[in-house]
């Protein structure tokens, strides 16, 4: 993200940043399931956001730390949880990612319509969305405005989704975190944000996540914001 850089942002080491990235991968195809195996702490300041997402919502995440194991994570806790997805080609590879979404036998990242999105909400869902990406087709009027916002010191225009399901539920709850891995130790992080600022609190909030550890944000490598000439 070139534009990022023109801020004063500098991007981390290529070599770091791809050698977190296979590690995460290899993590989610080949050894998560041991994962289990491993310490798994909810971080105290996010137990209650935690209780409230049991009975549904908006959770944001982003491209950073290993995301996929964060989904299976929340899934493990039982909460109402489907990540929205886009089915993958060829056929055999979506299968197969799947079956690695999935805990119990069910999967908890299937692709949806934005009908069948507001009636899983409708009852009581958790629709979970990676919101460091932009949206490559042109929206509505209605959200094109109040989806703008500021991410590392430059304007962006953000995912339209979240606006859409709270314009159909206004009193959805609004929640965001990461699943922080820290030696053998996965510690996940909570947090319940303003849904009438929400695009301004989770920028925020991801700002403070890639300053940290810029090497563990894999939006570096993606176009995941439309910029706002």
């Amino acid at each position: 993200m070139p534009f990022f850089e023109k801020n004063g942002v500098e991007q981390p080491k290529y070599g770091a940043l791809m050698r977190n990235m296979l590690g995460d991968v290899l993590d989610f195809l080949f050894l998560y399931n041991r994962k289990k195996k491993e310490n798994f702490i909810i971080d105290r300041n996010s137990i209650q956001s935690l209780e409230e997402m049991r009975y549904g919502g908006i959770f944001l995440t982003a491209h950073y730390g290993n995301h996929e194991i964060l989904g299976y994570r929340l899934a493990e806790l039982n909460l109402p949880l489907n990540s929205a997805s886009i089915v993958q080609k060829p056929l055999f590879f979506n299968s197969f990612l799947e079956k690695k979404r999935s805990f119990k036998g069910k999967c908890f990242a299937k692709q949806k319509s934005p009908h069948e999105i507001l009636k899983f909400v409708d009852d009581g869902g958790l629709v979970a969305l990676l919101a460091d990406q932009d949206f490559r087709k042109d929206c509505s009027r209605k959200f094109s405005d109040k989806c703008k916002s500021v991410f590392l010191g430059v304007d962006v225009r953000c995912n339209p989704l979240p606006l859409f399901i709270l314009e159909h539920k206004k009193d959805l709850p609004v929640f965001c975190g990461y699943l922080q891995q820290s030696g053998k130790t996965q510690i996940l992080f909570l947090k319940k944000i303003n849904a009438e600022n929400l695009y301004g609190e989770y920028n925020s909030w991801l700002e403070g996540l890639v300053l940290k550890n810029p090497a563990k944000w894999y939006g570096w490598i993606h176009r995941r914001f439309k910029q706002i000439s």
